[in-house]
């Protein structure tokens, strides 16, 4: 009778223990299914893997549902309303991105990401955990794909190695550096002790090293804004991410220097750049100006075209313009206007590192990536560039306002 009595208590005691946890399960899910941007094979494994989730967003539902209160919800939501009712008049075969499907799936991700975000810590974990994976990735990276026989650190731009079997484009290899670095430089800057920088300073280094191994322009120049805006903030104790990053960086120019190869990053000239944004823009007139191609419809330019053949319109922003017209750009404006003006508050509140990662997000995608708030992107890594920060925030945001009686300068 013993036994049977312990077997029936032992799971009402567990689902108490997942009800109380469940902001932290949640957290944990999410951290763990993001962490796929880095580690899955492509893009088709990691979306279905969002069904290993739902639990756990049932189990948050509550959590989720209050979020809802959060505003910049709404202006997501309006965002993903004229995404999908533009579908309306692309011209057909559609794709996937921006479908009713897709649209629900990144607000309720949205609404998770900013559930969790409401508790100040969990965001700043899962940022932290997806930047040590990535210095564990590109460490891994590094050796295996400059250790096959006939490539160099000059002539052979990096590739992360987990993602597809010819490895992830240089560039979105680059940016995912990029953005992992800020947020290592950010821990470097806030650990106070020399042990506790160590790991931080080592990480950092390892992500600088794979983003300058990319030979990628706008993923530095990503970094570079976000680097930026921690200088701007965190004034103090700047000397050992500045010692960390210049180490690297002459590593790196020294190891080139030894190779006794140059290497062609301004050669390169503009990769394209111009004759695809041109090609984009003039076929861009009255009401496609206003209302868009329609998302859904497929933005490649042929080969016989411009000589070869283009996936996508290489910047987030002219993709935005291009499938929902000015309406629709204004729309995604609008929200990440809002996105950086929380994030700055937040930066005066000495919390820089959601106005630095989302700077250093928005600068890389103005060169590369297609629509930021799909999971179907041809790039894939704009939902984890900008919308996952964005949306951590807008939790953190919220709550802190919520705490301080809507006073941006009382602390939680």
């Amino acid at each position: 009778m013993r036994v049977m009595s312990w077997l029936r208590g032992r799971p009402r005691e567990y689902l108490t223990r997942c009800w109380e946890w469940r902001e932290w399960l949640l957290a944990v899910a999410l951290g763990l299914w993001l962490a796929g941007y880095w580690v899955a094979q492509d893009g088709w494994y990691h979306r279905r893997a969002l069904v290993w989730l739902v639990p756990f967003l049932l189990l948050g539902a509550d959590r989720m549902i209050r979020a809802g209160a959060i505003r910049w919800l709404w202006a997501v939501a309006l965002l993903l309303g004229w995404q999908v009712l533009s579908r309306s008049w692309a011209e057909p075969p559609l794709v996937e991105a921006g479908g009713a499907g897709d649209a629900v799936v990144v607000l309720l991700l949205g609404a998770a990401l900013a559930a969790v975000g409401r508790r100040k810590p969990f965001g700043v974990w899962i940022i932290g955990g997806l930047a040590i994976l990535g210095a564990g990735v590109v460490a891994y990276s590094l050796g295996a794909f400059y250790g096959e026989e006939g490539r160099s650190l000059a002539a052979d731009r990096f590739r992360n190695v987990f993602v597809y079997s010819e490895g992830l484009n240089p560039v979105l290899t680059g940016m995912l550096c990029a953005s992992g670095a800020v947020a290592a430089a950010w821990f470097t800057l806030r650990n106070s002790g020399w042990r506790a920088r160590i790991p931080w300073s080592l990480a950092l280094a390892v992500l600088v090293f794979g983003m300058m191994a990319s030979q990628s322009r706008g993923p530095a120049l990503g970094f570079g804004s976000g680097l930026g805006i921690l200088l701007f903030f965190e004034r103090r104790a700047c000397l050992s991410a500045g010692i960390t990053i210049v180490a690297t960086v002459g590593g790196y120019f020294l190891a080139i220097l030894w190779s006794g190869v140059v290497v062609d990053a301004i050669a390169r000239g503009t990769t394209g750049r111009v004759p695809i944004y041109q090609w984009f823009l003039e076929r861009l007139s009255g009401m496609e100006l206003l209302v868009g191609w329609g998302f859904g419809t497929v933005s490649e330019i042929p080969a016989e075209e411009l000589g070869w053949f283009v996936h996508h319109p290489h910047s987030s922003y002219l993709t935005q313009l291009v499938l929902g017209g000015v309406l629709g750009l204004g729309l995604l404006l609008v929200v990440l206007g809002w996105s950086l003006r929380e994030a700055w508050r937040e930066g005066t509140r000495g919390q820089s590192l959601w106005m630095a990662l989302l700077a250093c997000g928005l600068v890389s995608l103005l060169f590369d990536g297609a629509e930021m708030f799909t999971l179907h992107s041809a790039p894939r890594l704009e939902l984890l560039l900008v919308v996952v920060p964005a949306c951590l925030l807008a939790g953190q945001a919220f709550e802190q306002q919520r705490g301080s009686g809507c006073s941006p300068s009382r602390e939680e």
